[in-house]
């Protein structure tokens, strides 16, 4: 804490209106950010009638310096940041200095600041700027205007926005990136806080509580001084009376020491010698394979094994990676970071349960600050029997692999249909990709406690990579080719038909050739028959009839995704009365679906490209 509230004089927080102690009294590093700068862009009035203003930039100093610079804190130090010349006189010489943006003296002291963020001199852009000495430390990427970005951690390490209703730009950074900034620097951080309320026309009775003067707290030794003016003024020339109450604050916040034996080693949010994870031998302390700073004579918890001893994770210990930027899942389950790191030597799936890794690499490739989210998730060995039965499950990867595949097929079954006929079609007929938004997401983990709405999200996902990519005037130049009507429906009038019939008839066209063998002349007139709309009842129409149906019974997963599109939805309620209805055709229960429901969906695909061929 600044200052102790039982240390404020009680009139500072008398007027709710005019109460500064929050400032005085916050703590010097609380919540996961820290605000190093602020700059009021508005009136900064609010909706009683207050007007509420605020300042602050942020500057480095030697940890010693805040003593000597403690008296000339009087007003604000201003234009730190903004570059200059100087002619400094020495006797009958005079000398030129220039002085950088990054190099501001304290007047009358020895005390040399460095600016960190601070107020734009240009007046140009955005009112606060940031030392770029703070992202290149980091190396920290600006992913949006105003967010920059960890590529080794995956998170927002400096974000630089507007608040309270546009009037208020503030720059923020996590407070483990500024304790280990001010580390490395071995640099202490002084902050100038500047707030200024106003209350126009205030009533007597909050006149009269109002004592006006200048009150100075804090010390050297507290890393604080404070300067609160209040002042209550009537005989304004222009504009109402009002009682102003204006806060100048000072504070340092010290750097951690730093261990010159051996200043890189990364320092852990845990004790790393009682961190364990479970193995067949027993607990075992992977910082045993981690490098950090060690402590002379302390032992690690736990059992040793061998460097490659697997270690037994959730599969949900993914979940956190999939779709954050930079991170990439493999389908083995391997996780990395933007090259940043990544445990990716030894690591396996068993089933769509379990993640498996060797515990020397997880050590040497999942940094520090990973480490406790593992741990979560970290389950003990499983037996042999239970590998065998999570084995029998194909895996989420392989049956997505596996329904991509079958598209693949489709296309070169419908290219090889086409030059049956006669034509060239170079364009593929399915367009898709596993690298598509819904072919990344289809793979993601899918847990085996998720409800129904985890399925229809899935399959609908599924709809949209198969259907989006297929290309129906492909299907259409290629009925044409047999008939100028034959890609219409058979109602009267006819009108276009849309992909899933196109491509159904297609496949019907590939199956009455291929069971048939008939001119090609004859088959619209086949096609027709197959459909029931002509009123024969011989022979052949029952057979047209029997590979009618089961071209209809093998499109059923596919008419299922097209049903989805309609009842599913994830934007809307989804009518899931007609879901099951769709769900029922594929031998589906009508509710309760599971991950196995979802995985048969892939298999269902295949005899697609099949039929065609």
């Amino acid at each position: 804490m600044l200052i102790d509230r039982n240390d404020l004089p009680k009139h500072l927080f008398g007027i709710p209106d005019l109460d500064l102690s929050d400032d005085l009294c916050a703590e010097r590093l609380a919540g996961p950010w820290f605000r190093l700068g602020a700059c009021s862009t508005g009136s900064g009035r609010e909706k009683q009638g207050v007007e509420n203003v605020v300042y602050r930039q942020s500057m480095l100093l030697s940890p010693e310096d805040f003593s000597v610079i403690f008296d000339k804190l009087e007003s604000i130090v201003g234009d730190i940041g903004k570059p200059g010349g100087s002619l400094i006189g020495d006797g009958d010489k005079r000398v030129y200095r220039y002085s950088p943006f990054h190099r501001f003296e304290i007047s009358f002291t020895r005390a040399v600041v460095e600016p960190l963020v601070f107020f734009n001199p240009t007046g140009a852009g955005t009112s606060l700027l940031i030392n770029p000495d703070l992202w290149l430390f980091f190396k920290l990427e600006e992913k949006a205007s105003g967010i920059w970005w960890d590529p080794s951690k995956g998170v927002e390490a400096v974000r630089q926005h507007v608040i309270e209703p546009g009037e208020l730009e503030i720059v923020e950074i996590r407070v483990e990136y500024l304790s280990k900034y001010l580390q490395a620097r071995q640099m202490a951080l002084l902050l100038q806080h500047i707030r200024r309320l106003q209350i126009s026309n205030p009533p007597q009775e909050m006149i009269d509580r109002c004592e006006e003067g200048t009150v100075t707290m804090g010390s050297p030794g507290q890393g604080v001084k404070a300067i609160v003016n209040s002042d209550h003024r009537d005989d304004v020339l222009v504009g109402d009376p009002f009682l102003l109450r204006t806060l100048r604050l000072w504070f340092e916040i010290k750097p951690l020491a730093i261990d010159i034996e051996d200043p890189w080693a990364e320092e852990p949010q845990f004790d790393p010698y009682t961190f364990t994870l479970p193995t067949e031998a027993g607990p075992v302390a992977p910082a045993r394979w981690g490098y950090f700073r060690q402590i002379y004579d302390r032992k690690l918890d736990g059992v040793t094994c061998d460097f490659m001893e697997p270690v037994f994770f959730r599969q949900e210990v993914l979940a956190k990676y999939e779709g954050s930027s930079g991170f990439d899942v493999a389908d083995n389950g391997s996780v990395s970071c933007n090259g940043e790191w990544g445990l990716t030597r030894s690591t396996w799936r068993i089933g769509n349960e379990l993640l498996a890794t060797g515990i020397g690499d997880f050590a040497q490739g999942v940094p520090f600050h990973e480490w406790p989210h593992w741990q979560q998730n970290a389950v003990e060995p499983p037996s042999s029997e239970t590998v065998a039965v999570l084995k029998q499950e194909r895996t989420v990867a392989d049956a997505v692999n596996s329904l991509v595949q079958s598209l693949v097929g489709l296309n070169r079954a419908f290219a090889r249909l086409a030059s049956s006929l006669g034509m060239d079609i170079p364009e593929p007929l399915w367009s898709g990709s596993l690298e598509s938004l819904a072919g990344r997401q289809l793979k993601w983990v899918y847990p085996g406690s998720a409800d129904d709405s985890e399925f229809l999200k899935r399959a609908t996902l599924a709809s949209t990579l198969v259907i989006e990519a297929l290309k129906p005037k492909l299907l259409r130049k290629l009925l044409q080719h047999l008939d100028a009507k034959l890609h219409q429906n058979n109602v009267d009038p006819p009108g276009p038909l849309g992909s899933r019939r196109l491509l159904e008839r297609v496949t019907l066209v590939a199956v009455l050739i291929e069971n048939l063998r008939p001119d090609m002349t004859q088959i619209p007139i086949l096609v027709r028959r197959a459909e029931g709309k002509t009123a024969s009842f011989d022979d052949l129409q029952a057979e047209l009839s029997k590979l009618y149906e089961r071209v209809r019974d093998e499109f059923a997963p596919l008419a299922f995704l097209y049903d989805l599109r309609v009842y599913g939805g994830l934007a809307h309620n989804p009518n899931m009365k007609q879901v099951a209805k769709a769900a029922a055709k594929l031998g589906f229960p009508g509710s309760g679906w599971h991950r196995t429901h979802y995985l048969s969906l892939p298999l269902s695909f295949k005899k697609i490209g099949v039929r065609m061929m």
